[in-house]
């Protein structure tokens, strides 16, 4: 079923409407606004990554917010096509777009020596991340860089994986984030969410 229409809800493109075709989920206005409110403070000159990015709302949005450089990361052509066409509003080299399975694309940006400051990842929710996909997520990580999971609400995700912790878990109904960040060592402050 197609969304009743999805805005980008703050930022410079507060309003505009984005092309979402048929048969994905888009991440919840509710679970946007969680996310980016928790990261507000990051946002600004972020280089931020966004894998699994549907109509690729979340990069959009991201960049609405203030971050400099968003990398959309989907493979199914249909979704490409929405993806390219929500893009295309942007300023030209806001938002790259790589057409490619998520791993591939991680051992792209990886080769490329890449690295985000924020990385998003909305995957369907019948797959759960493992070790493999956290390592290539961490290997794009700045060191002070933060990632967020969006998954189904039932599914717990670990506390620690591949030089990751998880830091906070939050519920939006079916769906949820859970926020990963390197380990802090003892010399550094922690900022709680």
């Amino acid at each position: 079923m197609k969304p009743a229409g999805l805005r980008i809800s703050s930022g410079e493109l507060k309003g505009r409407r984005l092309d979402v075709p048929d048969g994905i989920r888009p991440t919840e206005q509710k679970v946007r606004e969680a996310l980016f409110s928790i990261w507000t403070d990051r946002l600004r000159g972020a280089m931020f990554l966004d894998l699994f990015a549907g109509s690729g709302a979340v990069g959009i949005e991201a960049l609405s917010r203030g971050a400099l450089s968003a990398t959309s990361v989907e493979k199914e052509r249909p979704v490409l096509a929405a993806l390219k066409r929500n893009a295309a509003m942007l300023s030209p080299g806001a938002m790259r777009v790589l057409a490619s399975p998520v791993e591939a694309a991680l051992d792209t940006l990886r080769r490329e020596s890449a690295a985000f400051d924020l990385i998003f990842a909305d995957p369907p929710y019948s797959w759960i991340p493992d070790a493999s996909f956290f390592a290539g997520c961490r290997a794009l990580l700045q060191p002070a860089g933060w990632m967020a999971v969006e998954h189904s609400a039932r599914v717990t995700l670990p506390e620690e994986i591949e030089d990751l912790v998880r830091t906070d878990s939050r519920r939006y109904g079916e769906s949820a984030l859970s926020f990963f960040a390197p380990p802090v060592s003892e010399d550094h402050f922690h900022v709680h969410l």
